[in-house]
């Protein structure tokens, strides 16, 4: 048995699962690494695809890598019929999201965006639906308690577009294409200048530690007993909320909204690298742990956050997750999806750090707009990937 190595990202929900299903298959010598959520976020597929033979990636990295060979196109080599189980179970824009240049780069292993989370034993509330209740919230939280949203660079870039969908207030387009306030030459002006200044208004009614947090630094501080009432919008994470998970129970539930419900589109897709060793190996245990049986199965058991409709679907998953996705499934299958042109995730890295720095210094819109303009027309001209 060829012996494999994959990377994924290091938490339960990306470690954990994956070795439970390696441990189940049985059919494939895989030893998993896993790399902190900044690498996993930031760090080139095409150098992981020299290291690894299965490699844990973002959608936004699929044009990238499919333009410089480092990936399996996984349409030409796994059997019609499993990829036609993923396809037909991916939730919302999941499956497409790793296409490009008309084949299929990755497979939806874990499917997440951006939704809101609290506290049940500090939030006795009904938990805001739209965004005038969440600032009304915000504004008069329980007493002893706080709120934050979680703004390191990645995280103010992932929040401040999903801010944009909501202030365009457009449904996000069904077949995974970038919406259309988001062209190719960049965001429209005036639904970036609304979203800059609700984003604003947001981080002076939460705690400033919010602009040095990740995801996971915020619902870890929340379990962990700090007295964090209430979080907007955090990508969700259904670890937190399973029975015995922390010291203090986490609760999600959908984004607040204006028009349209959805926001930004997260999860995993699992990719093999085109210097696999054993490419069979790799794309048979690939295409089974993004199917049905695997993901309603251990892949949830094992502390995955599924890809796959039917665990979402499933009572029995959805009551080992504390009704995580219940609570979190409209807004997931409605989120839409970031650039996936070749360079996007160094522009990424850029613009959210340069915006970073604006908004630690409080800078109004003209001025952020004006730096991302510039940012966006030092991209080289590329072709959109399909």
């Amino acid at each position: 048995m060829t012996r494999l190595l994959g990377m994924t990202w290091n938490h339960p929900r990306g470690r954990d699962s994956l070795r439970a299903a390696t441990a189940e298959y049985g059919r494939a010598d895989i030893e998993w690494e896993a790399r902190s959520l900044r690498e996993f976020e930031d760090t080139s597929v095409t150098e992981l695809a020299a290291r690894y033979d299965l490699i844990a990636i973002d959608h936004p990295f699929t044009g990238t890598a499919a333009a410089s060979g480092a990936l399996l196109a996984l349409d030409e080599i796994l059997p019609v019929e499993v990829l036609a189980d993923i396809r037909a179970g991916g939730l919302g824009a999941s499956f497409a999201s790793y296409q490009a240049h008309g084949h299929q780069w990755a497979l939806p292993v874990d499917a997440a965006a951006q939704v809101s989370a609290y506290r049940p034993d500090l939030l006795r509330e009904p938990v805001p639906r739209g965004w005038g209740e969440a600032e009304e919230l915000l504004r008069h939280l329980p007493s002893g308690t706080t709120a934050e949203l979680p703004a390191n660079p990645t995280h103010l870039w992932s929040t401040l577009l999903s801010l944009c969908h909501h202030q365009a207030g457009i449904e996000a387009p069904a077949d995974a294409h970038r919406p259309s306030w988001w062209p190719d030459d960049g965001i429209e002006a005036d639904v970036a200048a609304a979203a800059w200044e609700q984003l604003r208004q947001l981080l002076d009614l939460v705690d400033p530690v919010s602009l040095e947090r990740d995801p996971i630094g915020t619902l870890d501080a929340m379990s962990s007993g700090a007295p964090i009432a209430y979080v907007p919008l955090v990508f969700g994470y259904s670890s937190y909320s399973r029975a015995g998970y922390g010291q203090r129970p986490v609760r999600f539930a959908e984004a607040p909204r204006h028009e349209v419900a959805g926001t930004l589109l997260g999860g995993v897709g699992l990719a093999v690298s085109a210097r696999c060793a054993d490419p069979g190996a790799a794309t048979g245990f690939a295409g089974w742990v993004a199917s049905s049986a695997c993901q309603r199965g251990v892949y949830v058991r094992g502390g995955g956050q599924p890809g796959h409709r039917a665990a979402w679907q499933d009572p029995a998953a959805d009551a080992l997750t504390g009704g995580f996705f219940t609570a979190t499934g409209p807004t997931t299958t409605a989120a839409f999806v970031r650039d996936r042109r070749p360079g996007y995730p160094v522009f990424q890295q850029r613009a959210a750090a340069r915006l970073h720095e604006l908004m630690l210094r409080r800078e109004p819109a003209s001025v952020a707009l004006g730096e991302l303009r510039r940012l966006e027309q030092e991209r080289a001209p590329v072709r959109e990937s399909r």
